[in-house]
């Protein structure tokens, strides 16, 4: 239900930009966007919202457009931060420090330059468009499990799997791959992660989530996002895939008794009738089952009824499966 790929435009936003010099004061001050910042701390957007709503860090700079911009200081503090997560510190415990508290932290456990890894980098990011390129399965797929095994499955989704997403969506817009390699991509990362999933459902409790996608929708990588997080949290999940009739979706919930049920939503899914049918689905859903809709299309949908949750991230869903 969360993720699906992002479509951007041609904006190239892989360097920092200066802020102008009149607004600012200040010439030498460099601003990163949002995607830059991503891409060299492998650190999510939707995490790096949460910090900052959390713990006032980072504080960057607001547009007139209100997008997010960030000093170059801040993303060096950023990078301090991963290492400390790497390490095993919790974000709680490192993101309100201070840079210099940062550094003596690491430094006192050994880790400051001690080549952990900074997050998405330019190597990893044209390693991967490149085995797209070829289709080469080995090499994605051995990528792909070399950082889940070293992030886990909470940094890895968050930290590749999101940007890897986003940089192969905007590839296709720049029209640096094709609609059949960014399939190829989704299909490996797909495998992927339901072999990360299968041993961890063994051991989830709880009433189940049910997971699936709506008729017409096919498009099922959200899915196996959200699925590997909810077993990751040690829930039971049920992925019952995409295309589905809203009465299967509503018996498959009755018959496990599900707590929840999550839809995932394409860019191209969020349509008035995608709106009936969860309003149906609502309705023959009990009363106590939550119902979320996540996805590029979510947020787009008019008119939902009370009883539907939207989560636009892997916080929200993380959030969401507290409340079950």
């Amino acid at each position: 239900m969360y993720a699906g790929f992002v479509r951007m435009g041609r904006t190239d936003v892989s360097k920092p930009i200066r802020r102008d010099p009149k607004a600012a004061g200040d010439e030498d001050l460099q601003l990163w966007p949002m995607g830059a910042v991503t891409r060299r701390t492998g650190i999510g957007e939707h995490t790096l919202r949460a910090w900052e709503r959390k713990f006032g860090f980072p504080s960057p700079v607001r547009l007139d457009s209100g997008h997010r911009r960030y000093p170059l200081e801040q993303v060096q503090q950023l990078l301090l931060i991963n290492t400390a997560l790497h390490s095993g510190y919790r974000a709680g415990d490192v993101v309100p420090l201070a840079k210099d508290e940062l550094e003596d932290l690491l430094r006192a456990c050994g880790a400051l330059d001690t080549g952990v890894p900074a997050g998405i980098t330019p190597g990893i990011i044209e390693n991967t468009l490149e085995a797209c390129r070829r289709f080469d399965r080995d090499a994605l797929a051995a990528a792909l499990a070399r950082d889940s095994s070293l992030l886990g499955v909470g940094h890895f989704l968050r930290e590749r799997v999101e940007p890897l997403l986003r940089e192969v969506g905007e590839s296709w817009a720049r029209g640096e791959l094709e609609i059949r390699h960014e399939h190829f991509f989704s299909e490996v990362l797909e495998d992927h992660l339901r072999a990360l999933r299968a041993p961890l459902e063994a051991s989830g409790s709880g009433r189940p989530v049910v997971l699936a996608t709506l008729p017409d929708e096919l498009h099922g990588l959200g899915l196996q996002i959200v699925g590997l997080a909810v077993a990751a949290a040690g829930r039971r999940v049920r992925v019952l895939g995409p295309h589905l009739p809203v009465e299967e979706i509503a018996q498959a919930a009755e018959v496990l008794d599900a707590a929840a049920v999550g839809l995932s939503i394409s860019i191209f899914g969020a349509s008035a009738q995608t709106t009936t049918e969860i309003v149906t689905l609502r309705k023959r859903l009990h009363t106590e089952t939550r119902l979320w809709v996540g996805g590029a299309g979510a947020s787009h949908l008019k008119d939902l009824p009370g009883g539907v949750d939207v989560l636009s991230s892997l916080d929200d869903l993380e959030s969401a499966l507290q409340k079950i």
